[in-house]
Parts: C-alpha cells; structure tokens; sequence
C-alpha cells in the first residue's frame, strides 16, 4: 500500500488542485492520499473563502481518503512555520510514503541542494541575512538576497550550474519558498518521507483574473468577490465563468455555501471586530502577539485609532520592511490573542494531535491503521477526546495539547461571525459539526 501525503489549503478547491491530485496519483502509483489543510484562517493572513468541512467535502469528492487540519497555530504561520507544522503532522502518522508539492520548477536535485544548505546554515549565511535585515528588507527578501549572494560569493554544493541570478528568479516563487521549506523540515526529522516535485500547469500564483479552466485561486476568488459587489450582476448568471475553473464534483458544495450566506468570507467580514479588538488592546498587550517586533505594536495602535476599514489599517500599517502579508498574519493573531511564547513553545514540539476532518472509505482505513502504528493522538469527536484527556496522567503534555485545541476552536468561534445568518454564528461548532464522511 502506497499512500501519498499532500499539504493544502483548498481555497477553493479547483482544476489547478484536481490536476495536482492526478499527476501526484500517477506518478507515485499511490492508492491513497492524506491532505494536511489548513482550517478557517490561511498561511498567508486571510480567513477561507468558505469553512474547512465545505472545503473537506470538495476534496474528498474530488479524490482525497483522508483530511485532517493543520492546527491555527501553525497554518497561520510564515513559510517556515507552517512548513515544518504540516511536516511534522505527516511524518507523525508514521504511513506516508510519498510528499506531493505543487511548485514552478520540478528539478528536486536544484531544490535538495538549496534546502540542505538552508538545513546546515553557515556562518556566513546567517550575518549576510543580518546585514540586509539591517537595510530594511523584509526577512524573506532578506534571506534570499543572502543565499544568491553566499552563492555568488563561495559557492552552494549541487548548484554550480545555476547562476545567482537564476537562483534569485527561483526564490521569487511562494510555492518554491514552501517546497524548500518542506524538503528542509524533512531533512530536519530524518523523515522516510520522500518528496516529489510537480510542476505547476496553467495560471501563476498571483493572477489575478480568471484565464483558462486553470486559474489560480486569486483569480477565482476575485471573480466571486466582483460578482458580489455589483447589485447589477447576480453570483448565479455568473456560474459559467466560475464554473469552469472547479470541478464538477465540487462546484456544487461551493454554490451552496455562498447560495446560504456562509462566504465569501474576508477580512473585512470581521472589520468592527478587528478595529474594536485593536482599539482595546494596550500596546504592551500588542506587543506580546506573534509577529509584532521592534516598537510595531505603536504603528498598529495609531493605524487603528484613524481606519475605518480593514484596506485602511493594512496600508497604514505596511512598510518596505513589514509586507502585507505579514500584517495580515499579525491581524489573525491579534484576533486569537496568540502570544509570541506559544509559538515559540509549540514550534518546539509540533502538532500535538491529528484532527480529522473527513475521510473516505479508504480514508477509513486508513485511520485504522494510523491508530495502530502512531503515537500521535486521533480526534476524531472533540467533545469525547477532551473527556479522555481529564484522566491523562502527563498533566504537562494534556494542558499543551488542550491549549493548542483551544485556539483552533476559538478560530472557528471567531470565523462564524462572518456568515450572513444569524444561525450561523453560532459558537462551538467544532463541537456539534460533523465529520465529513464519503460514503460512495
């Protein structure tokens, strides 16, 4: 039994994912597949256009046997974070064979030699970063200036024959950034794990219209998000345009969902909420939130005070040094209230469970086998399992694992409040929703 993993976001699932799926399938001839997705808020500071079981269900009709979430406090994290949480969670089940990631070159030897050298991490390297930092880029700008120039200057092994300039075109690439950052954490665990590089078809990451049956999520979700906006146009006329870039098996549950009012769900679906939450905060309370560094916390504060929206206190916010998408993230962990030392404390161990979101009826068994050979704790009925953990006996172990728990449960109370319906707004719906079970 061969069984592929593969870390996703599925926002929404689309024909770009569903080509990925298939490729990955045929060139590892695995017969089972295990998604680690991210929930309601995303790796790069945004909440999911639609919840993580309307997402479960789109990808297990699509192909995938088992889903199970990447906790808050890692998918919302930079590359690195996130990497190594989604890695970590994959290699903890002890059945994956095979890592499947989407990115724009497929030469692994290229994308091994670089993260080796990110895994060892000279001397060299690590004062060239400092020195950019200095000049005021921001820490992914910072680190790959460093690594063409460490290139340039004395040469990475298994890279003589790419220049720093192609080197520097190659970290320009987010989906690159995470692949290396994959391979890295693998090589960091001593992983069984084995990587498989595919490269992207159709639309680049950042388009932003929709072009072809594959587009990139930005794309879609811009077209659903414009569609909304005009009171001349109605989501529904629109259907073919959006219709042809997601597959049939899903497009279905994602018209649903923005039929009933549960999306598209954004930023500024939680506009008051954010200015009231950062209004209230004193600044030394800012400053203990993930991501805020270096007298941020005063910037954040004064933006609040004078925006009105969320687009307004991003901007007033951003700088050469601190990018948008790092604001974005400080804003969800503003939002949770999630401190600097819990990262710093979870980016020790890792998950500290699986938490399944749906599965098949291959998913199925593979749960069972997980069960069987894995340490890593399966929940399944959230309720149940905190039940069981009142009689743990490693009291220290079961107050980290409850108070990772409780900011992925107050994710989702705090996402909810975006639906369009008062009913569904409701809090603690990680403890009355389903699993998502495909059953044929």
């Amino acid at each position: 039994m061969k069984i592929l993993g593969i870390i996703t976001e599925y926002n929404p699932f689309h024909n770009g994912h569903l080509y990925h799926l298939f490729k990955a399938k045929e060139i590892t001839g695995a017969d089972h597949v295990v998604a680690v997705m991210s929930g309601n808020f995303l790796q790069r500071g945004e909440p999911a256009i639609i919840n993580k079981w309307a997402r479960t269900k789109m990808a297990l009709n699509a192909g995938v046997d088992l889903i199970i979430e990447l906790p808050f406090i890692f998918s919302t994290q930079d590359a690195n974070g996130f990497a190594f949480g989604a890695i970590k969670l994959l290699d903890s089940l002890k059945i994956i064979d095979y890592l499947c990631f989407g990115c724009e070159t497929d030469n692994l030897d290229t994308l091994y030699s670089i993260s080796n050298f990110l895994h060892i991490e000279p001397q060299k390297y690590k004062e060239l970063i400092v020195h950019n930092s200095k000049n005021g880029y921001e820490f992914p700008r910072a680190r790959a200036q460093a690594l063409c120039e460490y290139h340039r200057i004395f040469g990475i092994n298994g890279l003589e024959k790419i220049s720093p300039l192609e080197l520097n075109k190659l970290l320009k690439y987010p989906n690159n950034i995470l692949a290396l950052e994959y391979i890295k954490h693998l090589i960091n665990l001593k992983s069984k794990i084995k990587p498989i590089a595919i490269k992207r078809m159709g639309a680049g990451y950042h388009q932003k219209n929709i072009e072809g049956k594959i587009s990139s999520a930005t794309s879609i979700r811009n077209e659903i998000l414009n569609s909304l906006s005009s009171p001349k146009t109605d989501l529904f006329i629109l259907n073919d345009r959006i219709k042809s870039t997601i597959p049939q098996s899903g497009f279905p549950i994602l018209e649903k969902e923005l039929r009933e009012g549960r999306g598209p769900i954004t930023f500024d679906s939680y506009r008051q909420y954010i200015l009231a939450t950062l209004r209230r905060m004193s600044l030394e309370d800012i400053s203990r939130v993930q991501g805020v560094t270096e007298g941020l916390e005063n910037r954040i504060k004064k933006a609040s005070l004078k925006s009105c929206t969320i687009e307004q206190l991003i901007n007033s916010i951003k700088t050469r040094r601190y990018t948008r998408t790092k604001i974005q993230r400080i804003i969800l962990h503003l939002m949770a209230n999630l401190s600097k030392k819990d990262v710093k404390t979870f980016n020790r161990c890792g998950p500290l469970y699986a938490r399944v979101l749906g599965f098949s009826k291959k998913g199925k068994i593979l749960l069972r086998t997980i069960k069987k050979i894995s340490s890593t704790p399966l929940i399944s009925k959230l309720s149940n399992y905190l039940r069981q953990t009142i009689s743990e006996e490693n009291n220290n172990f079961r107050n980290r694992l409850i108070k990772m728990l409780d900011h992925d449960i107050l994710a989702t109370d705090i996402y909810v409040l975006g639906n369009e319906k008062a009913e569904d707004r409701v809090a603690r719906l990680d403890f009355t929703h389903k699993i998502v079970i495909k059953k044929d």
